[in-house]
C-alpha cells in the first residue's frame, strides 16, 4: 500500500499548519516591517503613549518623573512629588503637584514648578506656566 495518496485527514492536517506557520510569518514580518515600538517617541508617535515611562534619573537625589495613565509621580531630588495630566494633541499640561515637605539642604526645586511638557525625541522640555524653559530630562 506503498503507492497510495495520504488519507484526507492527514493532508487537511499537513495543509491547515502550513497556513498556520504562513499566517504566523506574515504577522511577523508585518510587526518587523512596521517599525514602532512601544513608548516610541518619534515626531509621528501619539503623545498620550509616548509620554508614559521614566523622564530623568532614578539615582538617590536626582530629579524624576513618571507618566503613566493620567498620573505623574516622581522627585524633585528630595521630595515625592504627585499630580494628574491631561494630553490635548501635543500639549501635555500637569496640575499643580502635591508633595512631601522635607527639608533638604541645596536643593533645587524647579522641577515643582512643571505646568506643561513638550516631546523632544527622547528628551521632555519642561516649561513653566509662564511657558518659560525651566528644564529637561531624558527618557530613562
Amino acid at each position: 500500500m506503498s503507492g497510495q495518496a495520504p488519507s484526507t485527514s492527514r493532508r487537511n492536517g499537513r495543509l491547515a499548519a502550513a497556513f498556520a506557520l504562513l499566517a504566523a510569518s506574515a504577522s511577523l514580518f508585518a510587526a518587523c516591517a512596521n517599525g514602532s515600538t512601544a513608548g516610541s517617541s518619534g515626531a509621528d508617535a501619539d503623545p498620550a503613549e509616548a509620554i508614559v515611562g521614566t523622564w530623568g534619573s532614578t539615582a538617590t537625589e536626582q530629579p524624576h518623573l513618571v507618566f503613566d495613565g493620567g498620573k505623574v509621580t516622581g522627585t524633585d531630588g528630595c521630595n515625592g512629588i504627585s499630580s494628574t495630566y491631561t494630553v490635548d494633541g501635543a500639549t501635555i499640561t500637569v496640575k499643580p503637584f502635591m508633595s512631601t515637605l522635607r527639608a533638604c539642604v541645596g536643593v533645587d526645586t524647579w522641577l515643582r514648578a512643571l505646568r506643561t511638557v513638550e516631546l523632544d525625541g527622547d528628551a521632555i522640555i519642561i516649561r513653566n506656566a509662564a511657558g518659560d524653559h525651566i528644564g529637561t530630562l531624558d527618557r530613562n
